[in-house]
């Protein structure tokens, strides 16, 4: 007699870590229009629209003005950017 066979349960497939970026203003927390992952660093690194000031680059906030800061850091993906404070 033959046993029937099971499906074979797929995997639930693993949700993308992308999310919309907002203000880092803690008072604030706009949104702004950048996506980043759960560690904010850039999704599609779009640091080149950033404005600067001196040295500094940053992503300005629509609603409460303050500069959300734009650094450059190291990945397992290769150089990136990432959001990594704000400045009132």
């Amino acid at each position: 007699m033959e046993t029937p066979h099971k499906p074979v349960a797929k995997s639930p497939a693993k949700a993308a870590d992308i999310h919309v970026l907002h203000c880092l203003n803690p008072a604030c927390a706009a949104l702004l229009a950048y996506e980043v992952d759960s560690n904010n660093v850039l999704y599609v690194d779009l640091a080149w629209t950033a404005k600067s000031d001196g040295d500094m680059r940053y992503f300005p906030c629509p609603k409460c003005g303050a500069k959300n800061v734009v650094e450059p850091v190291s990945t397992d993906k290769g150089p990136r950017h990432k959001v990594t404070r704000f400045v009132a």
